[in-house]
């Protein structure tokens, strides 16, 4: 083989060889094009299952809320009342059915100081009501009427009270009442939320209440906080301000409702103290570490109450750079080895007592630590302030 063959054969071989690199790019090319094709439907598949998934998810709240306003509207009843002996009405408000037995439960601010008061439901038919207690401290009075109309019609029964202590912010709600003396009138929202703690006209607070943006206007009071699932959540009683309302939990209202019926009233555990939180102040005069700042100083102990028994010291009010301030009160920093730092952690633990409880004070005074034990007592009616 001479030089001119030789040469010609490397030739032809570098000339395949790159033909068939050139193939091999290409078939490489469409492969992966095809690869990546099929990959962009796999996720198209999967994203529109994602959206069929989405879609059946879907909940059609507004049929929910028909569906149940169905169910329950004709156990929300208006409360109409009269005062001084006119024949006019001169309050309402709503309410709802609490058992088999007839019993109605409402605000008790609604019925507070009425001569006579009437139940209306939502058929027209109207009953006069015997106001069986009522309990100022938690705005809950239970009437009861001799006898609940029905028909084929109308079907009124006894709404489920929820465990109020599941509720979570975010739970849709409606509220069913009588606003404006709009009788049936129905608004709708979510739990805000949970673990308020609502001051009274009375000087005292209620624990654990539910906040919602469902509105809530005068003549709502004493109707039911409804969840999706029918169950009463709470009983409405306050609204603070636009979208901002207030409902008193059903834990609540369920216990003082059957202490009502079954004694006639209902007894909330009582230490007998009024406190506030330490102020800068107080803390910079008294000297006070981060901890011991943290907690809630007496200021004022009853005379005879169970804090005084037990031996705890109210607070003296001074000046300190130019403003009043507590100082030298016993700072109660736990309870029952819970720590306490501010007002509404004691109140909503002392929710969960009853008269005769004895509970456990973690107490600072004059340097020290110290514990002293309080046996709780009735909150008697003629308290109003703590």
């Amino acid at each position: 083989m001479d030089n001119r063959e030789y040469h010609n054969g490397r030739s032809r071989i570098f000339i395949i060889a790159t033909l068939f690199f050139i193939v091999g790019l290409m078939v490489g090319g469409i492969t992966l094009a095809l690869s990546k094709n099929s990959d962009n439907n796999q996720d198209q598949d999967h994203a529109q299952k994602n959206v069929q998934i989405n879609t059946n998810k879907t909940i059609n709240y507004s049929e929910s809320y028909k569906e149940l306003y169905k169910q329950v509207s004709d156990s929300v009843v208006s409360i109409k009342i009269r005062k001084d002996g006119l024949s006019r009405t001169t309050g309402e408000g709503s309410g709802f059915i609490y058992d088999s037995n007839r019993h109605i439960i409402t605000n008790q601010h609604v019925i507070n100081g009425s001569d006579n008061v009437e139940v209306v439901f939502s058929n027209g038919a109207t009953e006069s009501a015997e106001i069986v207690g009522s309990d100022k401290f938690s705005d809950i009075a239970v009437l009861k009427v001799s006898e609940i109309p029905s028909d084929d019609d109308f079907s009124p029964y006894p709404l489920e009270l929820s465990n109020s202590s599941n509720i979570e912010p975010g739970e849709f709600v409606m509220a069913i009442g009588n606003p404006f003396g709009l009788e049936g009138s129905i608004t709708h929202g979510i739990v805000s939320a949970t673990g308020r703690v609502l001051p009274t006209e009375e000087g005292f607070s209620i624990p654990n209440v539910i906040q919602t943006d469902a509105p809530l206007n005068p003549g709502n009071s004493g109707g039911p906080l409804l969840g999706l699932s029918g169950q009463v959540l709470g009983v409405n009683r306050a609204k603070s301000g636009d979208n901002v309302g207030f409902a008193i939990p059903s834990n609540k209202a369920k216990r003082v409702a059957d202490a009502i019926i079954e004694k006639g009233e209902y007894g909330h555990a009582w230490i007998g103290i009024s406190m506030v939180p330490v102020s800068l102040n107080a803390a910079n005069y008294m000297n006070l570490n981060d901890t011991v700042s943290e907690g809630v100083m007496v200021v004022k102990v009853i005379d005879g109450g169970p804090a005084d028994k037990a031996g705890l010291e109210p607070g003296k009010q001074i000046t300190v750079n130019g403003e009043p301030t507590w100082v030298d009160g016993d700072i109660i920093l736990g309870m029952d080895n819970r720590d306490i730092r501010n007002n509404d952690q004691l109140i909503t633990y002392l929710d969960t007592k009853s008269s005769g409880d004895r509970i456990n004070l973690k107490i600072y005074r004059d340097g020290a630590i110290k514990n002293f034990n309080v046996t709780l007592e009735n909150r008697p009616k003629s308290i109003l302030q703590q």
